[in-house]
């Protein structure tokens, strides 16, 4: 199997990463980003990796020159970082978008038949029509790959994501905080809105992938679009 990444230096993007080099499943791990990961000498798998370099806004003039069976994006900024709503939409919806229809049309140049996957992150409560500006925004792009049409879409929704990031989100680490102080809290119906770690995510991204790929090879049928929200991450990655 092959796979596709963009937002592979981001907290979950390089758990997933690091996951599909240790993967001897995977012969070719192609990245896509402003910058190469930094991966620490010896990384397994590291000479399996092709890195096409680019900025967001290259997206829909690239092209990728193996078959793709899994793409995983993980793509995602904030505000405070972005500069503005515009700017933020610019990489959480309009750039992950165009990754969707970058593989999709480079699989039916290539005349795939069997079917792949595209694996992304939202957010826990996206709606397209929600009053709070960061779900409708995450909602809108669950719509959009929706509408796409892709052979597999799975789309995982995570809470306050847990642990260390190459650049620091304030409230986040404050978030992180708390958590530590009521984790005990968040049982039951609560666990929905449990603080979940990049790692964790990451892990459920790879192992829904490889499931799919089972049961396409075992001829039994998946939905063609499946949601994996924070309380299933939760109980799904051992």
């Amino acid at each position: 199997m092959n796979a596709a990444i963009i937002g592979a230096t981001g907290l979950i993007g390089a758990n997933v990463l690091l996951g599909l080099l240790a993967d001897e499943r995977y012969q070719q791990v192609v990245v896509l980003g402003r910058r190469l990961p930094q991966l620490a000498e010896g990384t397994h798998g590291i000479d399996k990796l092709s890195f096409i370099q680019c900025q967001l806004e290259d997206i829909p003039s690239l092209s990728i020159p193996i078959d793709i069976d899994h793409a995983f994006c993980c793509l995602g900024t904030t505000i405070k970082q972005a500069g503005s709503q515009d700017n933020f939409k610019k990489v959480d919806v309009t750039a992950v978008i165009d990754f969707a229809k970058l593989i999709q049309q480079h699989q039916l140049s290539r005349n795939r038949s069997k079917p792949w996957s595209f694996s992304v992150v939202t957010a826990l409560d996206a709606n397209a029509n929600s009053s709070i500006f960061y779900n409708r925004a995450k909602g809108q792009v669950q719509q959009a790959l929706v509408a796409l049409n892709l052979p597999k879409l799975m789309i995982f929704q995570p809470s306050l994501l847990l642990g260390e990031r190459a650049s620091q989100r304030a409230l986040e680490d404050v978030g992180q905080g708390l958590f530590k102080l009521t984790s005990g809290f968040f049982i039951g119906p609560l666990v929905k809105y449990k603080p979940i770690s990049g790692e964790r995510v990451a892990k459920v991204m790879l192992q829904t992938a490889i499931q799919n790929e089972l049961h396409t090879a075992a001829n039994n049928h998946s939905p063609a679009v499946q949601i994996i929200d924070n309380k299933a991450m939760h109980l799904t990655a051992k």
